[in-house]
């Protein structure tokens, strides 16, 4: 098992949380070694800033966020500063999560254990998205 924030972005928020409701079956059912710890779900605006519609108060995956990989992805996509974002997350990975996200567009950041991408990568393309992972 590899522990990985994975971020999947979507041209609309209906496309991600049919991703998010197909990951919980995953998780559910117990038949892929998909193993999420933290999650949130977020959504660039029309000026650019991003806003959670997932958090502490409303998890994705009933556990609570705040793990230091996870809020580092938040804050290297928001366009925070901090040795802490720049430690935990490689800048070519946030470039390509950035450049990726157009005002209208959703984003899961997930932190999860998997052993193979497949059937998350599955999921999202089902729903038009892409997936961008780094080791956590």
């Amino acid at each position: 098992m590899s522990n990985q924030i994975i971020v999947a972005t979507f041209n609309n928020s209906n496309a991600a949380y049919d991703a998010v409701a197909a990951m919980k079956m995953l998780k559910d059912q117990g038949l892929t070694d998909f193993k999420p710890k933290a999650g949130v779900m977020v959504k660039k605006d029309d000026l650019g800033n991003l806003s959670l519609l997932e958090s502490k108060e409303r998890p994705l995956w009933g556990t609570a966020v705040g793990t230091a990989a996870l809020g580092a992805a938040l804050g290297a996509m928001s366009g925070l500063t901090g040795d802490a974002v720049m430690d935990s997350l490689d800048s070519d990975f946030v470039d390509s999560v950035t450049k990726d996200m157009r005002p209208g567009m959703t984003a899961i950041v997930v932190e999860a254990d998997e052993k193979s991408t497949r059937p998350v990568d599955d999921i999202v393309q089902r729903g038009g998205g892409h997936v961008y992972r780094q080791d956590a």
